[in-house]
């Protein structure tokens, strides 16, 4: 059965995506949730070496500020363990000025620091040569869509936010099917 980590198991997306990976081995990390399957510094790459193990695919639901530090990290282990995955990021649509209207993001004091470590982040995976799919939504749980679009890296991003439910069942989908391998696609309502 294929072994899915997901990073920042607490998370509100990631508890739903947890439930719907009923084909696959689930395993949590949280920085703070101490009754998650693994717990530690996320920055830190000794703290994955054994999360890693035996893992074939990673849902990162790091949200916030030090998103690059945190995938740093893990990429890190993974290379000391010469270990192979595929990725998906959860990011933010926005890091290439893409969406149409201007966005802002809930809890983040410094927008130009928090899209530069999203961009880090999103190139600190791209650059480990194992498949990945980004994915950057809009998310507004309440006035989102239940009804998604996929738009393709580099083409305008309506601001149409989605439900976290709704941005959740694109995550398992592409951890489930692999569909946009090396791909970074926005999450929109239709």
């Amino acid at each position: 059965m294929t072994k899915c980590l997901i990073l920042g198991v607490d998370q509100p997306v990631a508890q739903l995506v947890a439930k719907q990976l009923t084909e696959m081995t689930v395993i949590g990390f949280s920085e703070m949730d101490k009754t998650a399957d693994f717990h530690g510094d996320a920055r830190k790459a000794a703290t994955y070496l054994d999360v890693i193990s035996g893992v074939d695919v990673i849902y990162s639901d790091f949200t916030g500020m030090d998103v690059d530090w945190k995938l740093e990290a893990v990429f890190t282990a993974l290379r000391q363990k010469q270990q192979q995955v595929r990725t998906v990021m959860r990011s933010v649509a926005g890091i290439d000025e893409e969406v149409t209207d201007t966005l802002t993001y809930p809890g983040v004091a410094d927008v130009d620091e928090f899209l530069k470590q999203q961009r880090y982040g999103i190139k600190i995976v791209d650059e480990t040569e194992m498949p990945y799919t980004v994915l950057r939504p809009i998310i507004d749980d309440q006035n989102g869509e239940g009804e998604v679009q996929l738009i393709n890296e580099g083409q305008p991003v309506p601001d149409k936010p989605v439900t976290e439910a709704a941005f959740a069942r694109v995550v398992a989908d592409e951890l489930q099917n692999g569909t946009h391998i090396n791909q970074s696609i926005a999450v929109v309502g239709k």
